[in-house]
C-alpha cells in the first residue's frame, strides 16, 4: 500500500512536471507585446494628446520617427515562422487546457497595416509602401492597405488610381474592402464608376453586394439612380 502511494505521488509530480513544463513552453512560444522605446503603441498614441508640449512632441517624434518605420517594414519583411515553431505550437494547442497566444506572419503583417491606421495623418510616411502593397495584390494584405490611405489623408489623386487597380480580381469580382475605400473619397472617385455599376451584377459575396451600391450613391447619386439604386 505504501509502495502505490509512492507511486501514485510519483506519476502526479511527474504529470505536474509536464504541465508546467508545457505552460512555461507555451508563453515562450507565444507572441510577445511589441513595445517601442520601451513603451506600447497606446501609450505614444496617448501621450501625443497631452497638453503639456513636452510630453506630446516626444511621443509624436515617436510614432513618426520609431513607429511608423518599423510598421511599414513589418508589411514587407515580418513573412516568415519558424516551421519548427509552429509544430511545437499545434502539438501544444492539442493539449487539454493549452493556448498559445500566437500571431501568425500574416496576422502580424496585417495587424502593422490596422496599427498604421489608428495613426491618422502622422501615417502619411507610409503612403508609398501601402500604395506598393496595392500593386502586389496580396490576397491578405490589400484589404487592410486600402481602408488606411482615406483615414491617414492620402490624396484623390493618389489614392484612386492604385485602388482602380485592385478593384476586381482576374476573374472580375470586386474586393468589398477597396469598394467601401473608393467610397471615402465620394465624388474625387467618379472615374470608378463604370466599374462599379458592372460590379452591381457582382453576387460573389454577401459584402460585395451590399457595399457596391452604398459606394454608388456615395460617389455619384446621379449614376447610382440610373443603375437602379435605391
Amino acid at each position: 500500500m505504501k509502495r502505490s502511494l509512492q507511486l501514485l505521488g510519483w506519476v502526479l509530480a511527474g504529470l505536474a512536471t509536464v504541465a508546467g513544463l508545457c505552460w512555461v513552453l507555451s508563453r515562450a512560444l507565444g507572441s510577445a507585446e511589441v513595445l517601442y522605446e520601451g513603451q506600447t503603441l497606446d501609450h505614444w498614441r496617448e501621450q501625443a494628446t497631452q497638453t503639456d508640449p513636452g510630453l506630446s512632441n516626444r511621443a509624436v517624434a515617436v510614432l513618426v520617427g520609431v513607429i511608423v518605420p518599423r510598421l511599414t517594414n513589418q508589411i514587407f519583411c515580418d513573412t516568415n515562422d519558424s516551421r519548427l515553431r509552429l509544430a511545437v505550437i499545434e502539438q501544444l494547442d492539442n493539449l487539454p487546457g493549452i493556448q498559445v497566444d500566437f500571431t501568425p506572419a500574416d496576422g502580424r503583417r496585417s495587424q502593422a497595416i490596422a496599427d498604421l491606421r489608428t495613426l491618422g495623418t502622422r501615417a502619411q510616411p507610409a503612403i508609398p509602401a501601402l500604395l506598393e502593397t496595392l500593386r502586389l495584390h496580396d490576397p491578405i494584405l490589400t484589404g487592410p492597405a486600402a481602408k488606411v490611405l482615406a483615414d491617414i489623408g492620402t490624396d484623390a489623386t493618389t489614392a484612386v488610381p492604385a485602388l482602380m487597380a485592385c478593384l476586381t480580381d482576374a476573374e472580375g469580382n470586386g474586393n468589398p474592402d477597396v469598394v467601401e475605400a473608393l467610397a471615402e473619397y465620394g465624388p474625387k472617385a467618379r472615374e470608378a464608376v463604370p466599374v462599379l455599376v458592372r460590379l452591381l451584377a457582382d453576387r460573389s459575396s454577401k459584402e460585395i453586394v451590399q457595399v457596391v451600391p452604398k459606394a454608388l450613391k456615395a460617389i455619384d447619386p446621379q449614376a447610382a439612380a440610373g443603375a437602379g439604386v435605391k
